[in-house]
């Protein structure tokens, strides 16, 4: 009976270090065990350290926790999250000059809530293993099978174990700072009535070389840039008149400009939000002319105007004569004017213009009155 109860005390001893140190790498498991075998999250965590990470499923995970997350079944890193979204995450070790590069949130397999020592860890776990594998009859000491031969084996392994970890994997190499190369976001900026946008950013180590890829986007809309140009840290994009068109046409006045760069030291993705104000066109009776202006990068149609045109006795206050004209449509083309004549008008007028704006009918009234 004795010996089935080690026999399966054994098989759990075995059953546990490998489900929760290699089996972790692959498998959804509660607990992981890990060796750190690097100074890369040196002086939190040192060479030899025996990190206890619990699965993310159980102990979700933020900015500035310390993180395991497994490239393949043979290697997991332990590093300090620095950066997470929905989509990808961002690592660095904390002797690192940098930052690791970018992986997916779903490769994060556990989070680290502490961590035992070499010196600690190593002696305990070699015990359990005599206690378990090799147990001492104590009528008969050393004399059994093999267990003074283990006992030497063993204390030669914790000597140079020791050495290694006091003078050797606690030493670190010497600190190398690289200097960052960053880029952000200067301004962004439309000219000539939105026919040119302005993307303007600050680079540091960095410089563009051309553009891969530029987009405009408006919910279901996506358009590619008609033209654009790299003037030192900017980016002149130049959009097609159609896609302002479909803008006013689906009332839409937000859009995106997605642009893909590429740098010296490697690519750059992002996608800056742009708003039209899209205003009725002004329309205003100045010295005997009507004029119409179109403020928007769009066509604005004028269905048709019509003048009422009388003279008024003064005296009797009857009207003597009554002059009516109606004039057919036009196009008020982007960010035009347009004078009427209206010189040859009575002394009294009203000039009425209907026109359409943003799907919708408007009527617009005016009156010239003449000394």
């Amino acid at each position: 009976m004795r010996e089935k109860t080690k026999r399966i005390i054994q098989i759990l001893y075995v059953f546990f270090i490998i489900s929760f140190s290699i089996g972790g790498r692959f498998l959804p498991t509660p607990l992981g065990f890990f060796t750190v075998s690097g100074f890369s999250m040196y002086p939190t965590l040192k060479p030899g350290d025996l990190v206890i990470g619990v699965g993310t499923y159980i102990s979700p995970y933020k900015e500035g926790d310390v993180v395991i997350y497994c490239r393949d079944i043979s290697t997991c890193i332990v590093h300090r999250l620095m950066l997470v979204n929905n989509t990808y995450a961002i690592t660095k070790g904390d002797y690192n000059p940098s930052n690791d590069p970018p992986i997916t949130v779903d490769s994060i397999r556990f989070k680290v809530v502490g961590s035992v020592p070499l010196l600690i860890w190593l002696p305990l776990a070699v015990a359990s293993l005599i206690f378990i594998f090799f147990p001492i009859n104590p009528g008969k000491g050393f004399k059994q099978p093999f267990v003074l031969e283990t006992f030497v084996f063993l204390i030669f392994l914790l000597v140079n174990l020791a050495y290694l970890t006091i003078y050797v994997l606690q030493t670190p190499p010497a600190l190398t700072r690289i200097p960052l190369p960053t880029v952000s976001l200067a301004t962004l900026a439309t000219e000539k009535g939105y026919s040119t946008i302005i993307i303007d950013y600050r680079l540091t180590g960095l410089s563009i070389r051309g553009v891969e890829e530029c987009l405009l986007i408006a919910q279901s809309l996506t358009t590619q840039c008609s033209r654009y140009n790299v003037d030192g840290n900017r980016i002149l994009v130049d959009p097609p008149a159609e896609f302002y068109k479909q803008l006013y046409d689906n009332n839409l006045s937000a859009f995106i400009v997605k642009l893909t760069l590429s740098l010296d030291q490697g690519t750059l993705v992002g996608k800056y939000p742009f708003v039209i104000e899209w205003k009725k066109p002004v329309l205003v009776i100045v010295n005997d002319k009507l004029v119409l202006s179109n403020p928007n990068p769009v066509p604005i149609e004028i269905i048709g105007y019509r003048i009422r045109s009388y003279t008024e006795n003064p005296r009797t206050l009857h009207v003597d004569e009554v002059i009516e004209y109606s004039s057919s449509g036009f196009t008020l083309q982007p960010f035009e004017t347009r004078e009427i004549d209206l010189a040859w008008t009575l002394s009294t007028s009203y000039v009425e213009v209907k026109y359409i704006f943003m799907n919708q009918t408007f009527t617009w009234v005016g009156r010239l009155g003449k000394q």
